[in-house]
């Protein structure tokens, strides 16, 4: 039973996996895996939507309890942030060549194979890490995102920078 009557076209890849546990475990309704998640069923209605996404200790919570892999959980909610950018017209690389400024738009898709890579990429290089000492999965994730966010896209051009090329 789907009480707050998602739909899955109104959910993340997330929050799919969310509806399809429930489906899959009839004896289990939204309510109850909210209280298993120690968290309100309107709070897990809308970390399933598009819109939101949980944080990593209830999405640690809720993978635990469905029975998901952690890793593509933390792949599933960091490829929203970045369609959730992609939504809002915020996939943009933005620098200053000269007096110019230039701004391109990005593809999702690259975004999202961006975000992947450096997820590789810091998951190679933690390899020698003490086991008690390595970041999570959904921390490497995490990390891999806001490089990209930072370092590629979105970059607004400030306001001195601004003026020297309005005054240019």
């Amino acid at each position: 039973m789907n009480p707050l009557k998602l739909r899955a076209e109104e959910c993340s890849a997330f929050g799919v996996l969310v509806l399809q546990y429930l489906e899959k475990n009839p004896h289990t309704n939204m309510s109850q895996l909210a209280r298993e998640v120690n968290i309100s069923r309107a709070g897990l209605g809308w970390i399933c939507r598009k819109q939101s996404n949980p944080d990593e200790d209830t999405a640690s919570r809720i993978t635990r309890i469905i029975g998901a892999n952690p890793t593509e959980i933390a792949r599933l909610v960091h490829e929203n942030k970045i369609e959730k950018l992609a939504n809002r017209n915020e996939l943009n690389y933005v620098t200053k060549f000269s007096k110019e400024s230039v701004r391109i738009a990005i593809p999702k898709e690259d975004a999202i194979a961006g975000l992947n890579a450096l997820f590789q990429a810091f998951h190679r290089v933690t390899r020698s890490v003490p086991e008690i000492e390595k970041p999570t999965d959904f921390q490497i994730y995490k990390q891999a995102y806001e490089i990209i966010k930072r370092q590629f896209l979105s970059r607004k051009i400030s306001r001195r920078q601004r003026s020297t090329t309005l005054a240019g």
